[in-house]
């Protein structure tokens, strides 16, 4: 299942999408069962926060085929949510779906919104992701990424949720800025709450790296600037980063969410980080235009390459192929709901 306005499209900018793509994975791309997935998801009531976002959608879309009970779409951004309201019922004009106008940071509304849908499962993929824009505002990144995740899951263990899933990010391994900052603590916040309400809710967590043609990645800014004639603007010639495909990521929330495995981050194998550089040169190439490129210098918050996890942190199996379970080692590490108001009030 693809978007066919997303990176695997057909809307004149396909045959280049899905060159580069293949040029960024540098591996084989990940399959995931989608036939054991509809078995699973065709009985169940699902709620997608940030739903109007690049990963929102693709998850919207995919449950729309595989045929769950119903289809709640969460979204502050109404634009948005409407349009991806209107691509599900274009696609499955006879599945059940709620549209839920909300901000996650509303913990009554959302709280009233979960209570009137009764979720089985909640993919929580609401969240601030630039990481320069969250260096510069870190009360937002701190109400949205942390105090947000603590709101949705609440809010979906008390309405009968079996499961709640939180989109995370590689930047929570060894965090150097404010959204990975709030991703790692949004994580420990589940293994808190996993402890403090140890019979409510399955309560994981899937760390991704950039997935490629979404909204703010590399393709869509760099072709934007060399179809303005450049310069194609790069902070650093040793910058790098992991990146897997939309399908790739829907697949392993899909997967994760599934399956009856353990509280913890998950994250799929990625093979070696991409050059930006590299990218942006190959872009440039196929275009045929002469199109300058210059080192703007790293911004506050970046690194130059990413990790999957930390030495705080172990691996261990996750019962899925290629997909592996991050825990913490010391088994203090979490967020209580006591910490999480404290820096609520201190925001």
């Amino acid at each position: 299942v693809r978007d066919p306005g997303g990176p695997g499209g057909r809307d004149g900018q396909g045959s280049l999408a899905a060159d580069m793509l293949s040029y960024a994975l540098n591996r084989p791309e990940g399959q995931f069962d989608i036939s054991a997935l509809r078995g699973f998801f065709v009985h169940r009531r699902v709620l997608v926060t940030g739903a109007a976002g690049s990963i929102g959608k693709a998850l919207c879309l995919h449950l729309a085929h595989l045929g769950c009970s119903h289809l709640a779409m969460l979204d502050q951004f109404d634009h948005g949510l409407l349009e991806v309201v209107e691509a599900v019922e274009k696609i499955a004009p006879s599945l059940s779906t709620s549209e839920v106008l909300c901000d996650i940071r509303d913990a009554a509304r959302l709280e009233a919104w979960m209570a009137r849908i009764e979720p089985d499962i909640v993919i929580h993929a609401a969240a601030l992701k630039h990481v320069h824009l969250g260096e510069r505002h870190p009360v937002e990144c701190v109400l949205t990424n942390l105090v947000g995740v603590r709101n949705a899951a609440v809010a979906a263990a008390n309405a009968g949720a079996s499961q709640f899933v939180l989109i995370s990010s590689d930047k929570a391994a060894a965090p150097t800025c404010v959204m990975g900052a709030t991703k790692r603590l949004a994580e420990l916040y589940l293994a808190g709450f996993a402890i403090e309400r140890s019979n409510a809710m399955c309560a994981k967590s899937v760390r991704f790296g950039n997935v490629f043609g979404s909204q703010g990645s590399v393709l869509p800014r760099f072709s934007a600037q060399i179809q303005a004639g450049g310069p194609l603007e790069i902070t650093h010639p040793d910058m790098e980063r992991f990146f897997m495909s939309s399908e790739e990521a829907v697949g392993l929330i899909l997967s994760v969410a599934a399956r009856e495995i353990a509280s913890g981050a998950y994250y799929m194998e990625m093979g070696d980080a991409v050059s930006i550089v590299e990218i942006g040169r190959k872009l440039i190439e196929k275009s045929g235009k002469d199109v300058e490129i210059v080192f703007t210098g790293l911004r506050p918050g970046e690194k130059l390459s990413e990790q999957l996890i930390d030495e705080y942190e172990q691996v261990t199996p996750s019962g899925l192929p290629n997909v592996h379970r991050v825990t913490s080692l010391a088994p203090d590490a979490y967020l209580t709901s006591a910490d999480v108001a404290h820096l609520e009030v201190l925001a």
